[in-house]
């Protein structure tokens, strides 16, 4: 395979770039800020994500993905072409990309996603799914027989999947995530305090009282907006137990879709959860109390992996050095006009 080889999760809230023998190159939040008028990109990444709620009428936010698929596909081919054209340019053949995509995308969402990667300069694309290599990123074995419970709680949508022998047994996938706890937050301040929320306020909260489980020491949070009313400076003191029932619903949700799964999942593989557990991943799995939300729901220990926020990541970095791995399972890189075999390997 001619080419460097490169690795992309694309997600709602990041995107991070990860290339053969060198890891992580970039990792920045999936926004940009273009001229409302020409659509030109005057900001991408972190220098767009400061700009958030503080723009002015003639500059927009764009989010090139939500809920895990293209949102808006000239702002990701953009977006992926700056990155891709940072580490690939000037050389002699396009890079071929290792794309990690939600374990559940349909066909048609698949095939976007393959598209707006070609379109950005890739010159081959493979999909892999993103709960898979959360597991290889977080240490599960790509040949042990023994099935574990992958958790990838992300952005916006968590991802759920039986692996066992470095492949996906049954998976599952709901369209919640962390900036869908963020804006549960807004929504609820402003209904109940009448106060607008800036989404950096939201996620502070978030991040300082948020949790799944109810703390036994309740503590607060100052939360500083607009108020809905007087259009003046308001704030709120938000505690920990009213943030919980906020929460809770959603991540209510998240639960009715692992039990999902897990009736779907044989009763060998089932049985093999007693002893592996759960194995959370994803920047939200860092909510506090989750590992003991979900062991308590589930009956089973629930660890959150080291570095959760990097799982993919890395899954795709040990991906990139185990080529022999992809080919085995069925895995290949294509381009447009070669067998469609891209779309991801059937679980």
């Amino acid at each position: 395979m001619v080419g460097i080889k490169i690795g992309i999760d694309f997600g709602s809230a990041n995107v991070t770039v990860v290339v053969e023998g060198r890891g992580v190159v970039i990792c920045e939040p999936s926004v940009m800020v273009c001229d409302a008028s020409s659509g030109k990109v005057l900001a991408m990444g972190h220098a767009a994500r400061e700009m958030l709620g503080k723009l002015p009428p003639s500059l927009v936010p764009v989010f090139p993905i939500k809920d895990g698929l293209v949102n808006d596909f000239e702002a990701a081919r953009m977006m992926l072409s700056r990155y891709i054209e940072k580490i690939a340019g000037g050389k002699l053949f396009r890079p071929n990309v290792l794309l990690c995509v939600p374990s559940t995308v349909n066909e048609i969402a698949l095939k976007s996603l393959f598209n707006v990667v070609m379109a950005a300069g890739a010159g081959s694309v493979c999909c892999v799914s993103e709960a898979l290599a959360s597991a290889i990123g977080a240490g599960v074995s790509l040949t042990d027989p023994k099935g574990v419970f992958v958790c990838d709680i992300g952005g916006a949508v968590t991802d759920c999947a039986v692996i066992t022998m470095g492949n996906i047994a049954v998976s599952r996938s709901v369209n919640v995530g962390g900036g869908t706890l963020t804006q549960a937050i807004t929504e609820y301040v402003l209904r109940q305090y009448r106060i607008d929320l800036g989404e950096s306020e939201a996620e502070k909260v978030k991040r300082t009282v948020g949790a799944a489980v109810l703390r036994k020491d309740e503590i607060s949070v100052f939360a500083c907006g607009k108020h809905a009313d007087s259009g003046l400076p308001a704030y709120a003191e938000l505690n920990s137990t009213e943030i919980y029932y906020v929460l809770k619903p959603f991540l209510d949700s998240i639960l009715t879709c692992i039990r999902d799964l897990l009736e779907e999942t044989t009763p060998e593989l089932c049985g093999d959860l007693i002893d592996s557990g759960v194995i959370l991943t994803g920047g939200t799995s860092n909510l506090y109390g989750t590992e003991e939300w979900l062991g308590g729901a589930l009956g089973v220990r629930a660890v959150r992996a080291d570095e959760a926020e990097r799982c993919a990541a890395e899954g795709i970095g040990k991906l990139l050095k185990n080529m022999k791995y992809l080919e085995r399972n069925g895995y290949v890189f294509a381009a447009p006009g070669e067998d469609e075999s891209y779309d991801r390997q059937e679980d």
